[in-house]
C-alpha cells in the first residue's frame, strides 16, 4: 500500500481538489515499532495505523455520524484490514498503540507480583480527595482534564439518579493516575518510561489463557506468559470458580485504588470495590469470558460494574470537544462526596 494512492471525490472543499473534483490521497504507514531494540512486528502489522495525505498536506477523514468524508489539517488514522485490503477510520492513535505494545510486553505474571509488593505498603504521600482531583492533568488519552471528566461523570450519575456512593466512586476511580505526583522518588523513574501504569487502559487477567478478546490482542507474542505451559489454560495458576477477588489482574492506577480503599476499610459497599476494579475488564463484563475462574457473587457484581463502564464510555464521548471545567464551576454541581 505504501506505494499506492486512493482517489475520491473531493465534496467538501473546492480549493483542495485537482482536476475535475477530484483527490488524490497517499497511504502512509505509521509503524507500532517505538525504537530499534524491538523484534519487527509482523503478527500487529494487519491492523496497525495509517493516514491519507492529500497533494495539500490535508488529511482524510470520515464522520462516523454523517458518513461523510471530509478533509482535516490534523491526521485522522485509518486501519488495515489486510483480508480485504480496505481502510477502516479508527479513533485509536499511534500512542495508545505504542502503550498497549509496551502493556502487553511489560505486564506478566511476574511483573504484576512485584508492583503489588512494591506499591501494597501503601507508603505514598496524602492527599484529599480535591488535592488528588486538583493535581491531576491532562493523560495520554483523556482530554480535558481527569478532574473535569471525573466531576461531569460524577455528575452524570446523579442526573441519571445514581446514589451517592457511585457518584463519589465517579469522582476518583481514576485517581490512581495521581500516584506519580503524590511521590515520585518512590514510583521511581516510572513517570519518565515509556511505560506509564497510572494510565487507565483496558484490563485482563494475568496467570491464565488470555482471551482472544482482549485489548489489542495482536501484541500477545510479546508478553512471554503465553510461552509458559503454568499460564496456558483456563484456570492456569488459580483454582476453578475461584472468584475475581483470588486472581491478579495487570497493575494500574484502579487496581492500586481498589486495594488502597480495601487497606483503609472503606465503608463504601461491595458493589463500589467491584466498580473500581473491574470497570476495565472488557474481558468479563462485555465479552463473558473467564467463565471457569469467576463465581456467583462475581455475578451479583456484574451488572453494577456493566453500566459503571456504560456510564464512563458516555461521559468520555460526551467530552470529547468540552473544555476543562474551573474549580468554581465545579464546585456549582450538587454532587455527593461522602455515601451515606
Amino acid at each position: 500500500m505504501t506505494g499506492g494512492s486512493v482517489t475520491i471525490l473531493d465534496q467538501v472543499d473546492d480549493s483542495y481538489s485537482d482536476v475535475d473534483g477530484w483527490t488524490t490521497f497517499v497511504p502512509l504507514h505509521i509503524s507500532d515499532e517505538i525504537d530499534h531494540d524491538d523484534s519487527p512486528l509482523q503478527q500487529s502489522s494487519s491492523r496497525s495505523l495509517w493516514v491519507l495525505r492529500s497533494c495539500h498536506g490535508t488529511f482524510l477523514t470520515a464522520d462516523s455520524v454523517s458518513k461523510c468524508f471530509s478533509c482535516t489539517k490534523l491526521p485522522s488514522f485509518w486501519q488495515a484490514n489486510g483480508s480485504n485490503l480496505s481502510l477502516a477510520c479508527t479513533s485509536d492513535t499511534p500512542p495508545r498503540r505504542h502503550h498497549y505494545l509496551q502493556c502487553w510486553k511489560l505486564q506478566t505474571h511476574e511483573y504484576v507480583q512485584s508492583m503489588r509488593s512494591r506499591f501494597l505498603n501503601f507508603s505514598l504521600g496524602n492527599a484529599t480527595l480535591f488535592e488528588a482531583l486538583d493535581t491531576s492533568g491532562s493523560s495520554m488519552v483523556s482530554s480535558p482534564s481527569l478532574r473535569t471528566l471525573s466531576f461531569l461523570m460524577a455528575e452524570a450519575a446523579r442526573e441519571e439518579g445514581l446514589p451517592d456512593w457511585v457518584q463519589l466512586v465517579a469522582l476518583f476511580h481514576e485517581l490512581g493516575e495521581t500516584v506519580k505526583k503524590l511521590d515520585p522518588n518512590n514510583t521511581g523513574k516510572m513517570a519518565d518510561s515509556i511505560y506509564d501504569w497510572t494510565i487507565s487502559t483496558r484490563s485482563r487477567v494475568v496467570g491464565c489463557a488470555i482471551p482472544n478478546c482482549a485489548t489489542f490482542s495482536e501484541f500477545r507474542h510479546l508478553n512471554t506468559d503465553v510461552l509458559d505451559a503454568r499460564y496456558s489454560t483456563d484456570t492456569g495458576v488459580y483454582e476453578a470458580n475461584c472468584g475475581l477477588d483470588n486472581v491478579l489482574l495487570l497493575w494500574s492506577g484502579p487496581e492500586y485504588m481498589y486495594h488502597l480503599l480495601r487497606h483503609n476499610q472503606t465503608a463504601l459497599p461491595l458493589e463500589a470495590l467491584a466498580m473500581v476494579r473491574y470497570y476495565l475488564l472488557g474481558d468479563w463484563h462485555e465479552h463473558h469470558e473467564h467463565t471457569s475462574i469467576t463465581n456467583e457473587y462475581d455475578e451479583d457484581m456484574l451488572p453494577w460494574v456493566s453500566d459503571f463502564d456504560r456510564l464512563r464510555r458516555k461521559t468520555r464521548m460526551e467530552c470529547l470537544d468540552c473544555v476543562d471545567l474551573s474549580a468554581e464551576q465545579c464546585d456549582t454541581f450538587g454532587i455527593a462526596t461522602t455515601a451515606d
